[in-house]
């Protein structure tokens, strides 16, 4: 249900979103900015809004990622279908998928007259999940479309070979990059808010290795063991808009405050499939499945605590920031399944997130 409400939120909603921060950006004319900026000014006592010699600035920053995944269509990779006196169980197999590191690097540009800024910064993070079964002769059933097929090439059949033991290796391949341009505005002493623009562009690639062993086959020329490799990647590009917001806990030089961080992106994305089995028999079932182009989506967030200070006669200002991050990526996982068809489901990462920030 969570999903659903995810997948509704973001095709109904986001774009009247994107197209309010739009609106956002371009309703401040010339005189509104100035009388903005002094007015802070006035109000503040630090160095993100007072006026010095240093009249444009440049910024660097490091996240140490902790994360895991979690995707519908791999908590269903294989059945153990077994019967006794009592009746039939169906036991359905998950991958599990760890807690991993990754980092995120970026630099930025602002300007500290009218306090526009530009960002750019890259994202990695690759990951792994793992599952094995071992039961009773013919209990283990694959759910992917490779193993139906084989001898099978008519798809006659209600389902491929029962195996014994099985396991599975799933990697997910995050690489991504962003380009932000956003502008600061102080609502008050101690709230600051910072929608911006940008574009998002990068890949995710999946790759599912799965290995079956000992089907319940009576004849002695069959396969002994048998790999299915399914590969689901994917690359886009596209238009993002957020907010960041910043909750000063005081006003002094070296100050505590809390964050939230929201945006949302639409791309143009691009999926490619493969998906082979081969066995000890030198057999081999090749799924031919269609690439797909189209629309995706993703929506992000990021909350906690930071804490900021001024140094070298407010020249410059080091903060650090602590949170949970949370990233939706919508109809990531695209590619045919024996039990569900072509899969329509999403990637959700999430976990802890640090950043060191130097401005400098």
């Amino acid at each position: 249900m969570m999903g659903n409400f995810v997948k509704a939120f973001s095709l109904k909603h986001f774009l009247n979103i994107f197209i309010t921060i739009v609106y956002f950006f371009l309703s401040f004319s010339p005189f509104s900015l100035t009388a903005n900026i002094l007015e802070s000014n006035n109000r503040l006592n630090n160095t993100s809004v007072n006026q010095s010699s240093i009249f444009k600035n440049f910024d660097v920053f490091a996240n140490l990622i902790v994360w895991t995944a979690k995707e519908a269509g791999s908590d269903c990779w294989a059945e153990v279908i077994a019967s006794d006196s009592l009746g039939i169980s169906n036991n359905i197999q998950q991958v599990h998928f760890g807690w991993t590191p990754g980092f995120r690097v970026g630099g930025g540009y602002g300007k500290k007259h009218n306090h526009w800024d530009s960002q750019a910064y890259y994202t990695r993070f690759h990951t792994q999940g793992e599952d094995s079964i071992s039961s009773g002769l013919g209990t283990v059933h694959s759910t992917f479309l490779g193993n139906f097929y084989v001898n099978n090439a008519s798809g006659k059949g209600l389902s491929g070979p029962a195996y014994q033991k099985a396991s599975i290796d799933w990697s997910i391949h995050f690489n991504m990059i962003d380009w932000e341009l956003g502008r600061k505005f102080w609502i008050n002493k101690l709230l600051i808010l910072h929608p911006f623009l940008g574009i998002k562009g990068g890949r995710i690639d999946q790759i599912i290795k799965s290995k079956w062993q000992n089907p319940d086959v009576p004849d002695a020329e069959f396969f002994r063991v048998g790999t299915e490799d399914i590969k689901n990647n994917y690359w886009g590009i596209g238009p993002r808009a957020g907010i960041n917001t910043k909750w000063n806990l005081s006003n002094v030089r070296s100050q505590f405050y809390f964050f939230g961080d929201f945006s949302g992106a639409i791309m143009w994305g691009h999926w490619s499939f493969a998906d082979i089995f081969q066995n000890d028999r030198r057999q081999e079932v090749f799924v031919d499945l269609q690439n797909i182009s189209g629309g995706s989506s993703m929506m992000q967030t990021f909350t906690g605590i930071g804490w900021d200070a001024n140094f070298d006669k407010n020249r410059y200002r080091f903060s650090i920031k602590l949170g949970y991050e949370m990233q939706f990526w919508l109809d990531q996982l695209q590619f045919y399944s024996f039990t569900g068809g072509r899969l329509v489901n999403e990637l959700t990462l999430q976990g802890g997130t640090l950043e060191c920030y130097l401005d400098f």
